[in-house]
């Protein structure tokens, strides 16, 4: 191990103040909270965003890629999409002077524990609320049986980047897997992957599997996610129309487009949208987009944001067909060759990629007894993920949840999926931990505009902007009733963060304090 030493002297820290280090390679950040100084690891867990450009709000800080938080006494991770604890540095003190130790090798891995609670909990989906609720059984203690079943043929993948990065070639293969086989063995979590669920018994406490085997439970996590939306008009079932969901999917898109040079895209979704910027940017492709939207995102951003994601596309070669429908995907010989619109057009294509949103995937669940939502066929939760038995959990894209209202809430996000996962797993194990606390965040990148989003908003009053919308420099406010409901930006890292402390702190905010760029959301919500 070595150590570093850092004069206080020419470079004074204040409290809630962060200095990021270069110590012999080693990207390192010293903080001051209350008098006192840690040292961390510079680069967050998750995609190595930039600690020192995030917030740090008492001890805890905030990636500003996305929002991961570690608590930087300890190093211990606090809120995904970051799966690991973040390394930590012993410092001390000698007069005006920190001194870090940076050790030279990391930890060793642990060794797989015996189990010593002779309760089963079987979790039931590999997505990334299946995934965070294993994880964080083991993380909280728990030292009986984990059994994971996924009807994926791999270990759980990242699946944001399949429509970003590892679409357009950045990303490798191996950087898609959250874990690789050999961690969950040595945490003794049993994945049995490529296994589908037929029913569930919840009297008997038991799961029926396709194979006609079954499996029994103390406590079950449901946790099966959504499938892509089947567009019903003739010629969905011709070769070389996709729908991206697993990484399978985008294996098969990659190879459709290294063989074809014109896509047609359905739906101005986010995997819509997200797949046209990795195809054109990343693959040469010519993309069209067809949906029956005016401008793409505005019942999610507004008017002004989603033109300028549509003029963004526009400038880099996509193509789109908007207030349109589809009658029918064409073809011959069974293979696709076009998309006639409503209108008669019929755009040429070599393949298409349909993503027009996603329903939850509880097929498996007639006939279980559990309290269905007759809207969209999720479940039912309340405000525990605990379904209508009270041994079986939901968490993700499949639960809706009580949060006071009549029709519930449910939030088809990455990191929502993840804290319902590491909640649901805390209230398996007799804790209550209430996830109406939780701020929802997502993010999306398409071509050279990134957008970070906090809160929710199915509809508001008035959205405030602070900066330039067209600069691509702003926050946008969305107010219902006075009150911020959710908020988007772009290159305004630092105050999105800080307004998801300001939503979960439950601090108010008045409109003009929105518009106002003299008043600095980030010394209002960390005090510093």
């Amino acid at each position: 191990m070595a150590e570093y030493r850092v004069d206080l002297e020419r470079q004074p820290i204040q409290d809630g103040e962060m200095l990021r280090l270069v110590l012999d390679g080693h990207a390192v950040v010293l903080a001051g909270v209350d008098g006192n100084y840690y040292a961390f690891r510079a680069a967050c867990t998750h995609y190595g965003g930039p600690l020192d450009k995030g917030v740090l709000k008492g001890h805890t800080v905030m990636c500003p890629w996305h929002h991961a938080c570690f608590d930087i006494r300890s190093g211990l991770r606090l809120e995904p999409p970051a799966l690991n604890d973040l390394p930590t540095y012993p410092i001390r003190l000698e007069g005006r002077e920190v001194i870090i130790t940076i050790p030279d090798s990391p930890a060793a891995q642990p060794e797989p524990e015996a189990a010593t609670d002779p309760r089963s909990f079987v979790i039931i989906g590999g997505g990334a609320a299946g995934n965070a609720a294993a994880e964080e059984l083991r993380r909280a203690g728990f030292r009986g049986k984990i059994t994971l079943i996924s009807a994926a043929p791999q270990v759980p993948v990242d699946r944001p980047n399949l429509s970003k990065d590892y679409l357009d070639g950045h990303a490798k293969p191996e950087w898609i897997p959250l874990r690789d086989a050999g961690w969950y063995a040595a945490r003794n979590i049993e994945l049995r992957l490529n296994t589908r669920v037929a029913a569930i018994n919840p009297d008997a406490h038991t799961i029926t599997l396709e194979d006609g085997s079954t499996v029994q439970y103390d406590s079950l996590l449901l946790a099966t996610g959504a499938e892509p939306r089947q567009l019903k008009v003739p010629g969905m079932d011709l070769e070389g129309v996709f729908t991206l969901r697993s990484l399978e999917d985008a294996d098969a898109i990659i190879a459709a487009a290294e063989a074809n040079s014109r896509v047609v895209i359905i739906g101005a979704s986010f995997i819509g949208m997200e797949v046209a910027a990795s195809l054109v940017g990343g693959r040469q492709v010519a993309a069209t987009v067809v949906s029956p939207e005016s401008t793409p995102f505005s019942h999610i951003f507004g008017e002004r944001i989603g033109q300028l994601l549509k003029h963004e596309h526009e400038t880099k070669g996509v193509q789109f067909k908007l207030e349109n429908g589809v009658k029918q995907i064409v073809g011959s010989n069974g293979k696709v060759h076009g998309v006639e619109l409503d209108s008669g057009e019929v755009l040429p294509a070599d393949f298409v990629v349909v993503g027009i949103g996603v329903n939850p995937s509880t097929d498996f669940l007639n006939g279980s007894g559990l309290s269905i939502d007759a809207h969209d066929n999720s479940v039912r939760v309340n405000a525990f993920l605990q379904t209508s038995a009270p041994d079986i959990y939901a968490a993700g894209d499949i639960a809706r949840w009580d949060n006071g209202t009549p029709e519930g809430q449910r939030i088809e996000h990455w990191r929502v999926a993840q804290q319902q996962g590491v909640a649901a797993a805390q209230n398996m194990l007799g804790r209550r931990v209430d996830i109406n606390h939780l701020v929802p965040f997502f993010w999306t990148h398409q071509w050279g505009i990134t957008l970070r989003s906090i809160g929710h908003a199915s509809q508001w009053d008035e959205i405030i902007y602070r900066g330039d919308v067209e600069a691509r420099d702003f926050v946008a406010f969305f107010v219902a009733g006075g009150q911020l409901k959710a908020a988007v930006s772009c290159n305004r890292d630092e105050e999105i963060a800080a307004l998801e402390f300001i939503m979960r702190d439950k601090l108010s905010l008045t409109p003009a304090q929105m518009q106002s760029s003299d008043f600095d959301l980030v010394v209002y919500a960390t005090g510093n």
